[in-house]
Order: C-alpha cells, then structure tokens, then sequence
C-alpha cells in the first residue's frame, strides 16, 4: 500500500504539470488533489478495512503466534524506515508553516507533501500499535486482535481525514485569511484606489492560486493611469506571492 501511495502521487505530479490548453486554460494543476483523493480512499480506507477484516478473522479463527523473533524483527526495522522517512517528511513540511502540525496540514496546499506526511505518520502510529499489541500478545494472544483492529481504525481515521482536505481543495479552496489581508494592504498602497469591493481566489493545483479584484478608483484616472496601477499591482502581489499564477483586476471609476 505503501509503495502505490508513491506511484499514485508520483502520476499526479506529473500530470498537474502539462502546460495549459485550450481545454483546460488554466492547466492542469488540480490533476494531483485527484490522484492525492485516490490515496486516501482507495488505499488507505481499503487498507483500514482489510485490516479490521484480518482482526474479525483472527477472533473467528483464532491461532497461536509463532516465530516471535521474525516478528520484532520486522516490526522493529520497519519503525526505524518509517522514522527516517516521516522526519525528512516533517523537516520538509516545516519549512512551509511554522502553526502547529494540524493547523498546517489543514492550510497546506502542497497535496504530495501532506499526503505523504500523514501517510509517513499513520504508517508510524501503526507499527508502533503493533509492536505494544505483539508485546502483549505473549501475555495473551487476544491483544494481537485488538492491535489489528486498531491500526484498521486508525488507517479509516487518515482516510477520512485526507480526503476531506484534498475535498476542499477539489471544490475550490480559497487562500488564507491572513494572504488576503496581505494582498488587501498592497493594493491600498496606491492612494488611486478608493475602495476594494472584494478579492475572489482559488487554488488550482501545484500550490499555484488565482486572483480575482474588484476596486474603485478615483474619477480623475484616466485609462493609461489604471492600466499601469493595474499591472503595478500584479507586480507587487506576484513580488510577495510567486505562486499567484493568475491575477485579473477589474477597476471601476467612483
């Protein structure tokens, strides 16, 4: 499961960078949300279904473990892979947030270093789930069920919750709050513009947005004086947000 996680992101990370078309004028960004969307509910609820499935199969049919030694030592191994994996994850993550690990993946728009975080992450919780429920399963093997039935819950958990990030996302995700207020502030820099009637935008894939203006400039502008208050605008933005990729200001004389 682990493994086609990787190739289901890697096809979504090559599709959402084919250049724009006549199709699809805005390209083809939001191409990876889909392919992160079938992650979590192909991969990871199925995987968490197989694995609640396993733990009713155990308890109908239950057996002695065996070769104890095998077993610590792949559950062991795994957990030092996956450590090293979730904290390269982790380092990466962190240079693009610094709220607390939630609230950032929640924010996040980066849909190949989420998806990978919270999978390094549930990958992690579940080996350590199993290393304690194998443990206790030398005292009683009815633990190894419950650990099965746990890393099931757990997998279903990061199912729902990846795929109703990557919902948002599909939908139309607007920016932050806080990168609209930053916006706000730069276009009223220019004493030209009255008022802003509102600010629309939507992330279209590859962390890339488009912005959407509305504003009220003074009655003396003439044409060539809003044109390049426009385009002195769009330099300012994009100057702050490299990731604006596409940025329409409509400007209406009060």
């Amino acid at each position: 499961m682990d493994t086609t996680n990787q190739v289901f992101l890697l096809i979504g990370r090559k599709r959402s960078r084919k250049e724009a078309d006549e199709i699809h004028s805005f390209g083809y960004g939001k191409e990876e949300y889909f392919w992160g969307f079938l992650v979590a509910v192909l991969l990871f609820f199925l995987g968490g279904c197989y694995s609640i499935y396993e733990g009713i199969h155990k308890f109908m049919n239950p057996e002695p473990i065996d070769n104890y030694g095998y077993i610590f030592l792949v559950i062991v191994s795994a957990i030092i892979l996956e450590s090293k994996s979730f904290s390269v994850a982790f380092r990466e993550f962190r240079k693009t947030s610094s709220k607390g690990l939630i609230q950032s993946v929640k924010d996040s728009t980066d849909t190949n270093l989420f998806v990978i975080l919270v999978e390094d992450f549930s990958a992690l919780t579940g080996l350590t789930i199993v290393l304690i429920s194998t443990l206790l399963s030398l005292i009683n093997p009815f633990f190894d069920i419950v650990g099965t039935f746990l890393v099931g819950c757990l997998l279903i958990i990061m199912s729902y919750f990846l795929a109703n990030e990557l919902r948002k996302l599909m939908v139309g995700e607007s920016i932050p709050r806080q990168m609209r207020k930053d916006i706000r502030a730069i276009i009223m820099k220019h004493s030209v513009i009255r008022h802003i009637n509102n600010i629309r935008s939507m992330y279209i894939g590859n962390n890339n947005f488009i912005l959407l203006i509305s504003v009220d400039a003074e009655n003396f502008s003439q044409g060539i004086t809003i044109e390049s208050i426009t385009e002195q605008i769009k330099s300012d933005i994009t100057r702050n947000y490299s990731n604006a990729r596409y940025i329409y200001i409509d400007v209406e004389n009060s």
